[in-house]
């Protein structure tokens, strides 16, 4: 029997007087990549939302990874083994390019945090530890520039690609990239694409990939989900729902 990475049995989200999705049920399987795709407003960020449980279900019943996260809290969902990329990178400051890759390592720290706070050995240790990988990350993708850099005064597409490096290098079981390309150029796209193909051929993970660009999805999963004004439009083959009529209406109008 295949094992399933996301449940979602009859979910409905109400946000003041919009109902953002409306009665979603979808079995995402283990070890398999997904997209996520649909026009502005379809629901697919309210569904990454409520998938690490910073919006709760206002009907249905979520389940990550076998277990009932219904109405769990982020922190809970994200110990499950859960990483998701952000879809907006403007607002995180205060820390380097190279602080914030680190953060994607918490889940695989070799002590716990508290050696780190208490500044031990033992937490020195490990803290070197990230930081030499992250340096090396970097480095290897020919960012090692930017690694001493504030985030926020990096270039956008450097800020895109690093979140989306943070989210790879957790090894979490479940990972969902929410829209990866957005405000990227053609040749940031390019990029991209690379990282998370050669990421994919090295990985189990199941990735859940949201994004506008239907030929960068297209590329990537051989599965699609599609979305309209929180329903589910049509799912299955990526080739088949996307010269689905229902969901060329949904893009054109």
């Amino acid at each position: 029997m295949t094992e399933v990475s996301i449940l979602l049995k009859e979910v409905s989200v109400q946000l003041g007087s919009v109902r953002a999705l409306e009665r979603i049920s979808l079995a995402v399987e283990q070890g398999s990549r997904v997209g996520l795709v649909g026009p502005n407003g379809a629901g697919k960020t309210t569904l990454a939302n409520v998938l690490c449980g910073y919006y709760h279900p206002t009907a249905g019943r979520v389940t990550i990874l076998g277990t009932d996260v219904t109405r769990a809290h982020p922190a809970r969902i994200a110990e499950l083994g859960v990483a998701r990329s952000l879809q907006s990178v403007g607002r995180i400051q205060g820390m380097s390019t190279l602080q914030f890759l680190m953060l994607g390592l918490e889940t695989r720290w070799p002590v716990n945090l508290t050696h780190t706070v208490l500044g031990t050995r033992r937490g020195r240790r490990a803290e070197r530890w990230a930081r030499d990988l992250a340096i090396e990350l970097l480095e290897e993708r020919g960012l090692g520039r930017y690694g001493p850099v504030a985030l926020e005064g990096c270039p956008y597409g450097v800020r895109k690609y690093v979140d989306v490096l943070r989210t790879l290098i957790s090894r979490s079981p479940l990972v969902i990239l929410d829209e990866p390309t957005s405000g990227l150029s053609d040749e940031e796209r390019s990029e991209m694409s690379e990282l998370l193909a050669r990421w994919m051929n090295e990985s189990s993970t199941t990735l859940l990939l949201i994004d506008h660009d239907v030929g960068f999805v297209r590329n990537l999963c051989p599965a699609t989900i599609a979305l309209d004004a929180g329903r589910v439009v049509s799912s299955g083959e990526t080739h088949a729902v996307l010269a689905d009529p229902a969901v060329i209406r949904c893009f054109t109008g």
